[in-house]
């Protein structure tokens, strides 16, 4: 049977959006991808600050990715894409250890209370189940009261603003790679090795994956339209086409023709009017905000589930630095509490690159925030003013900057509230009535996941695609579950 061709509306261009219109595009289907943001990207964007190409915070690529995936994508960036050495280091009970956690350094200069005591909870980590699904349960059961009560604490109170008693264990499950003593050891053996401390980076930043997958999915045929904001989504049904409806936008924020789409000639292939017909809707768009786009709407339970679907965001705050280097590390995590920022990156640190101009760095401070807050209204003058007596308190190098730059993200980290499974599970019944959508990647599905599962979910996607253009929801479902067992690599 002849395969048929069809029409496919692609709503986010990061990395997941891209790939699944660039493979769909190849595949012979008529794709149109549209973001409302100025580039591609998303948060795995690349921009430029201070002459220097960095990153929407601190990203790597696994060599846990799919070797189909990374040979595809070592195709479309040669050797640009570089195998580099981590080099990280972790601020803990005041005391600063190599990350990846590395045993030597562990037994040299881990606080002597803190190895105690992860020692003892080893010991008897038989004698504690968990008393309640939580995230303050499950690490507390798995790793000990000691890990539990000073690293997590702390940390999840940071990142996420509320307490580890008040999210699910599901967090646990995904954001903590190892759930007992044991494997904390198996980690370190594999973490020892050269093998286990790299990660893959591009020369031009991280965005030069989604640039890449762009040029890509250009050249195989898909238009991408950029700076077009989803506005409306007729769902459609099994019998009727889906319908998503679009405005562009100038700088100004005025509404512009759909005449400017980026194909290989350049022109939008629709240009007469503001809204698509589509065969299938792939979104990668927080699942929440599709649904309140939605007309006709969901059922009352799902857009009240939807409401109940929040994040947490970052801060980003670029220093640049009128200096060759900061110092040797890519990052410094930072979980205290008495830390603004969660993790400080250095981009140029990440790659070996002769682009990047001499004299002068940048450093990236990821400051978690609530949209809205006290840190989030903050100006740039004071957050830069207390990074800068956060990292002398520590004994990091001082910081002049010579420029300040701020970037916020509204949408970084899912919080996970007890019971979250629940309202996503009534959006997943509402979507299930309309077959030619389908959500995945990080927002999409409402997860904590690496770069290199998404690219895995929108492959997932483009592969279920039968020979007669429709869906075969089947096979996406035993994907779905698949995507479960994602836990997140830092």
């Amino acid at each position: 049977m002849d395969q048929q061709r069809a029409r496919i509306v692609v709503v986010g261009a990061g990395p997941a959006g891209l790939w699944a219109g660039w493979q769909a595009a190849v595949a012979g289907h008529q794709v149109t991808i549209v973001d409302r943001a100025k580039h591609v990207g998303g948060m795995a964007a690349s921009i430029d600050v201070g002459g220097l190409r960095v990153d929407l915070g601190s990203h790597r690529l696994h060599p846990s990715t799919d070797p189909v995936i990374l040979q595809r994508l070592r195709g479309l960036l040669g050797e640009a894409l570089q195998t580099r050495p981590r080099n990280g280091r972790i601020h803990l009970a005041g005391n600063w250890l190599g990350f990846p956690l590395r045993t030597g350094d562990l037994l040299r200069n881990t606080p002597r209370a803190f190895a105690l005591g992860a020692v003892r909870d080893a010991i008897t980590g038989s004698f504690r189940p968990p008393r309640a699904d939580t995230f303050a349960e499950v690490v507390r059961s798995g790793l000990g009261p000691t890990v539990a009560t000073e690293f997590y604490g702390p940390y999840i109170r940071k990142i996420w603003g509320v307490d580890f008693n008040e999210l699910s264990g599901e967090l646990a499950r995904r954001r903590v790679s190892a759930s007992s003593p044991q494997d904390i050891v198996r980690r370190l053996v594999r973490g020892s090795r050269p093998a286990g401390r790299t990660f893959l980076y591009p020369r031009r930043g991280f965005g030069q994956i989604s640039e890449a997958l762009a040029e890509a999915a250009v050249a195989a045929g898909a238009d991408i339209r950029l700076e077009a904001e989803v506005v409306s989504l007729d769902p459609g049904s099994a019998d009727r086409h889906a319908r998503v409806g679009f405005a562009l936008r100038d700088t100004d924020g005025s509404e512009l023709p759909v005449d400017g789409g980026l194909g290989r000639d350049g022109v939008g292939r629709d240009g007469t009017g503001t809204s698509l017909e589509a065969d299938l809707v792939w979104s990668t768009a927080p699942v929440g905000e599709l649904a309140t786009r939605s007309a006709p709407p969901p059922p009352a339970v799902a857009l009240a589930a939807a409401d109940r679907l929040v994040y947490r965001g970052l801060v980003l705050v670029y220093l640049v630095l009128d200096q060759a280097q900061w110092t040797e590390f890519d990052a410094h995590y930072l979980p205290g509490e008495d830390q603004l920022a969660a993790r400080v990156s250095e981009p140029r640190n990440y790659r070996d690159s002769t682009a990047d101009p001499a004299g002068v760095t940048v450093l990236c401070a990821e400051v978690p925030a609530t949209v809205g807050d006290d840190t989030w209204t903050a100006n740039d003058a004071d957050l830069a003013a207390r990074l800068a007596e956060d990292f002398a308190r520590i004994g990091l190098p001082p910081v002049r900057p010579a420029e300040v730059r701020t970037v916020r993200l509204p949408n970084v980290y899912p919080v996970y509230r007890p019971g979250f499974e629940w309202d996503l599970a009534a959006l997943e019944w509402w979507l299930a009535d309309h077959p030619r959508v389908v959500t995945f990647g990080r927002q999409g599905l409402f997860v904590p996941d690496n770069t290199h599962h998404a690219l895995a979910m929108a492959d997932a996607a483009v592969g279920t695609i039968r020979p007669d253009g429709t869906f075969n929801h089947p096979a996406w479902s035993a994907a779905r579950n698949q995507f479960r067992n994602h836990v997140v690599e830092d």
